[in-house]
Parts: structure tokens; C-alpha cells; sequence
């Protein structure tokens, strides 16, 4: 019997490569890359251990963490985090050299959409939260070289 063959689809994906983004803390914390895909977002971090500590501290997220397109209200709320603890758990760093990287996936955002606020949680203290304000999806901070063998 003949195996029916699967007809290819093309996925349309989008990856946005070091962001431009503003979070107003010191440079703990970066986007690495932006993916957009037909069916979620996906956003890979790097998180720094804090250099005030010996052993580095800790770092968690938030499980309301949400993306929003700029200038709306629309709140797209993390589907899954990978590589980190939701709060209340933590990572705990075992000393000030170390990272973290992680990804966090999200609802698929609209093809129209220029820029995104990334927001564990908005609050009195912001600086004790991971939030970034506009976020481009088109200019990118720096540019990436990708060697293929």
C-alpha cells in the first residue's frame, strides 16, 4: 500500500534578532531574540546574576507576564515559561558569574504590529520587575552574524 504523502506547508515566521528595548534597569536582563510564528511568540532572555551578591541572588517570573502591542490595552498573557521558575519559586544563582537563559512563550501577536511592551508585572516599585516599553519588532540593536557550515 502507498503512503499518502503529507503536503508541505510553510510556516511564516518572523525572528526579530536583539531588540531594541528599554527596561530602565542596569543591563541585567536582555532580549536575545524575538520569534513570531502563525501560532504564538516566543521571546529568549538572558538574565545576569546580580553582581551585589556573592552568590548571584535569585530570579523568577511572574505567572501574569503579558505582552501588550503599544498604545493599546490588550494584554496577551504568558502561555509557558521554559528555564524558569514562576514565581514563588526561584533559580537560585550559586555565584555572581552566572546567567540564565530562558524563553517565554506567548499568544501570537498580530502581523501589523510595529512594537510590544513586555510586562511581568506593573506596580508601584516597577525596578523590582521585568518591564519593557516598546519593544521593536522591525529595528534591531545590533546586528547579528550567523555562521552556517
Amino acid at each position: 500500500m502507498k503512503e499518502l504523502e503529507q503536503p508541505y506547508t510553510e510556516k511564516k515566521v518572523k525572528i526579530i534578532y536583539n531588540p531594541i528595548a528599554w527596561d530602565g534597569k542596569e543591563d541585567s536582563i536582555e532580549i536575545l531574540r524575538i520569534v513570531q510564528e502563525e501560532d504564538l511568540t516566543r521571546i529568549d532572555f538572558v538574565h545576569r546574576a546580580s553582581r551585589i551578591y556573592d552568590n548571584g541572588g535569585w530570579v523568577r517570573i511572574e505567572p501574569g507576564t503579558f505582552i501588550r502591542p503599544v498604545s493599546t490595552n490588550i494584554e496577551m498573557t504568558m502561555i509557558q515559561a521554559v528555564n524558569i521558575p514562576v514565581a514563588p519559586s526561584r533559580h537560585w544563582y550559586k555565584n555572581a558569574k552566572q546567567c540564565l537563559y530562558y524563553t517565554l512563550y506567548f499568544p501570537a501577536l498580530p502581523n501589523d504590529i510595529e512594537a510590544i511592551d513586555i510586562i511581568e508585572r506593573e506596580a508601584a516599585r516597577p525596578n523590582n520587575y521585568f518591564n519593557f516599553y516598546g519593544v521593536s519588532l522591525e529595528k534591531i540593536a545590533r546586528e547579528v552574524l550567523i555562521v552556517v557550515n
